[in-house]
């Protein structure tokens, strides 16, 4: 049987985007409760990732997959997720909290302010234009694919499982 890895990732990208997605609501709260479960859900996210990729080497590739194979649905989930999520992500600073990227802004040149940087107004402008809704939520996109590369090469280590020998021998045949 030959696995389909971009649908497989695809459906396991909507559950891990939803994931991502609750970890973002509650990373951004300003309560340590929410922020402390923040860290259960990037926790599910690992756990499910390797949940999700165990079980597409168990029930697609006949309980063996390949290294490049097991970076690949890992990294192609992670996209499909972050795809979701920059659509929460979008909907919350364009409609839910429109002023939270704008006091993340005022926040940033505080800070730089306070560490004695000195600020341009081409600065501003270009932190002004990276913080709008839709180029924020896409910049996460690649964050995300970032952060799930680095995770994909540690764990496609643990999830791959190569054929027995007289298997091999059985496919040359």
């Amino acid at each position: 049987m030959q696995p389909n890895i971009i649908k497989t990732s695809m459906s396991n990208g909507l559950i891990m985007g939803v994931l991502f997605s609750l970890n973002f609501l509650l990373s951004i709260q300003k309560n340590a409760l929410f922020i402390f479960l923040s860290y259960f859900a990037i926790s599910a996210i690992v756990i499910g990732m390797y949940r999700m990729a165990i079980r597409f080497r168990d029930t697609q590739c006949e309980g063996f997959i390949s290294y490049r194979k097991a970076f690949s649905i890992i990294l192609y989930t992670f996209f499909f997720a972050a795809l979701v999520s920059s659509i929460v992500k979008y909907i919350y600073f364009q409609f839910i909290s429109p002023s939270y990227l704008e006091s993340m802004m005022k926040d940033s040149l505080k800070v730089l302010s306070d560490m004695k940087f000195s600020i341009d107004k081409s600065a501003v402008e270009q932190m002004e234009s990276t913080l709008k809704p839709a180029s924020f939520s896409l910049q996460y996109i690649w964050v995300n694919v970032f952060v799930g590369s680095l995770v994909a090469i540690v764990m496609a280590f643990f999830i791959k499982k190569n054929a027995p020998i007289s298997a091999e021998n059985k496919e040359q045949e």
